[in-house]
């Protein structure tokens, strides 16, 4: 009996445990595979350059997509299509519509031998206009589904613009910009300046872009037999002692739809892609713009505060028979009065309020949102106040009367970016020594030894920070006034002083010029003597730091040596050794006069005592 109970438990045993050891044996040898097959796995390698490359390119063309189609006009993926067009075989890398606006664009990440891809485009570009019907009929055979689109407007009806936009600046000459003239060059920092705008104010931006492409409303789409100018009744036309403005501009107060002026209005942005020193605007805020969006959307308010804006030059005024009237006619405030104004696209010069107008702006999407914002569009009307110029006042004294207006008003607001007021003191003074420096920074980046080095827009990255170096260094280096014991380049310039001191601008240009070569000269001895630091992203060379240094000994051994060439340059730092590495280089922040010393005493062989002096 106690042996049969001893044999049902060692039986009971087997069943409970022989299983358990089996599943542990197979996990264990499941286990053991795992570990082999990690053991085994490759590790990813990183890509290669002919993938980075690819991945690069990919990245290039969607951004250049989403930026267009953003804006509104219509993607035609053509890239990967062959087609001969005329006398050679044509690939486009992509084509955007809007109406009959055509943009065929080409770009590239090609940082070499780019010169060769920029020809083969532009003769590309010049065959399609030449052929138009042709490559219209091969678009449509290629891209059936798009034929309405393609085929909407008749070939003298269509304005075809050959883009060309590569990641990297290509570095053209006027030369190069007139033999390719087929070719219009959306180079990187106007690319940047597009991408950020219609991020922010999406179809809206495209007026922008039609401003850049210099196009007006009559060459967009069809041709219409309408009015083109629209009818403002009850203005407020200020008489002259109302205002105390210069007598150079009249004061008009009206009610405009904010789609009207949405349409009609634009902004002098500083970091736009004009080469312009009347320039003042900052940057649109797409934060701003977002709150105000949502403002309107939940109140369905107009602003109560005016919109400041300079009118064209074809505003008319009419009495009440009908009768035009100029406005030095109307010098009273019960003078009942219509106001014409023109409803061209870019007309209409935004001086403050850039962020209430451009809130109104068309997302092209079908959101509760923006139903509500195009109910509001052509419901609301916003109060602005318009300057109108005297006819004979030129560009640059209207953009000074404008940049001053618009640092009244912004000078107890938001602080407005020290570049921003740097640029509006460029336009008040352009003989003021910061504003000569900015314009020597600005020659410095298009030609030359510092070309595209330098940050000229608040959207460049990257590049050499400026402002520290215009307001700490180059400033005292150039000023016409240089303090009392102290030289300037001004002082060794041949051309006309007495001129340039009177604001005249091309011998104000003349002096930038002059200013500009000196210091390529310079620095060209500094780069040639020190190449490795001066290739070398890492080191020290051309930090604010050490440019400053370098300028600030420049002006202080003028009183010295004067103004010398390149070889004199040359053989100054040829006997000087200095290590720029960003691990040995002992200077930092703000230590300007402490580095041009080293430089003084041991590149130019100054003595001690003489630098006390200097």
């Amino acid at each position: 009996m106690a042996r049969c109970e001893s044999e049902k438990i060692n039986l009971l045993w087997h069943r409970i445990q022989i299983p358990q050891l089996l599943n542990c044996q197979r996990n264990s040898k499941e286990l053991g595979r795992k570990k082999m097959a990690k053991s085994t796995k490759k590790k990813k390698s990183p890509p290669t350059e002919e993938q980075q490359l690819k991945r690069q390119k990919a990245s290039f063309k969607r951004k250049i997509r989403n930026m267009f189609t953003g804006a509104g006009f219509t993607y035609i993926a053509t890239n990967d299509k062959e087609m001969y067009i005329g006398h050679r075989k044509v690939e486009v890398d992509a084509l955007f519509i809007f109406e009959n606006i055509w943009l065929v664009c080409e770009d590239t990440v090609q940082k070499t031998g780019i010169m060769d891809h920029i020809r083969t485009k532009n003769e590309a570009v010049g065959e399609i206009r030449d052929n138009l019907p042709d490559f219209i009929s091969k678009l449509v055979e290629l891209f059936p589904g798009s034929s309405d689109l393609l085929q909407k407007y008749n070939p003298d009806r269509i304005k075809l613009f050959g883009l060309y936009i590569p990641l990297n600046d290509p570095m053209l000459t006027p030369d190069d910009y007139y033999r390719f003239g087929n070719l219009t060059f959306v180079l990187p920092q106007t690319f940047n300046y597009f991408k950020w705008i219609v991020d922010c104010i999406k179809h809206s931006a495209r007026n922008e872009i039609f401003r850049f492409l210099k196009l007006t409303n009559n060459q967009i789409g069809k041709i219409s037999s309408g009015s083109d100018t629209q009818k403002i009744t009850a203005p407020i036309i200020y008489p002259r002692a109302f205002t105390g403005i210069t007598d150079k501009v009249r004061v008009v107060s009206f009610m405009m739809s904010a789609e009207d002026l949405l349409n009609t209005c634009f902004v002098l942005r500083k970091d736009n892609w004009e080469d312009s020193i009347w320039l003042y605007q900052r940057l649109i805020k797409k934060s701003k713009i977002k709150q105000i969006r949502e403002f309107l959307e939940k109140k369905g308010e107009a602003f109560y505060n005016n919109i400041i804006v300079a009118l064209p030059d074809d505003i008319a005024f009419r009495d009440q028979s009908k009768k035009y009237v100029g406005i030095d006619e109307i010098n009273d405030l019960e003078s009942n009065c219509e106001l014409i104004l023109t409803k061209e696209m870019n007309s209409i010069c935004v001086i403050d309020g850039q962020h209430r107008i451009y809130a109104h702006y068309v997302s092209g999407v079908d959101s509760k949102q923006e139903r509500r914002i195009a109910e509001l569009r052509q419901q609301l009307h916003l109060l602005v106040t318009g300057l109108v110029f005297n006819k004979d006042v030129q560009a640059e004294e209207r953009a000074r009367i404008q940049s001053e207006i618009f640092d009244d008003i912004n000078s107890n607001a938001t602080k407005v970016p020290r570049t921003v007021l740097t640029q509006i003191k460029r336009i008040k003074n352009p003989i003021d020594d910061e504003s000569i420096a900015q314009s020597v920074i600005e020659a410095l980046n298009k030609e030359g030894i510092f070309r595209g080095l330098m940050q000229v827009s608040s959207l460049d990255s990257g590049r050499i920070k400026t402002a520290s170096i215009v307001r700490f260094a180059l400033r005292y280096l150039v000023t016409v006034k240089p303090a009392e014991g102290k030289h300037s380049l001004f002082e060794y310039w041949t051309g006309d002083k007495e001129k340039l001191l009177s604001i005249d601008d091309r011998e104000l240009q003349n002096y930038v010029k002059y200013c500009s070569e000196i210091l390529r000269e310079y620095f060209g001895a500094v780069r040639k003597n020190m190449r490795k630091y001066w290739d070398d992203d890492t080191s020290k060379l051309l930090s604010v730091i050490s440019l400053n240094g370098f300028i600030i000994a420049l002006t202080r051994q003028l009183g010295v040596n004067g103004v010398q060439d390149f070889d004199f340059y040359d053989q100054v730092f040829s006997r000087w050794s200095f290590d720029f590495s960003s691990e040995k280089f002992p200077y930092t922040s703000s230590q300007y006069r402490k580095f041009s010393n080293e430089i003084l005493e041991n590149a130019f062989d100054i003595p001690k005592e003489t630098l006390e002096t200097i």
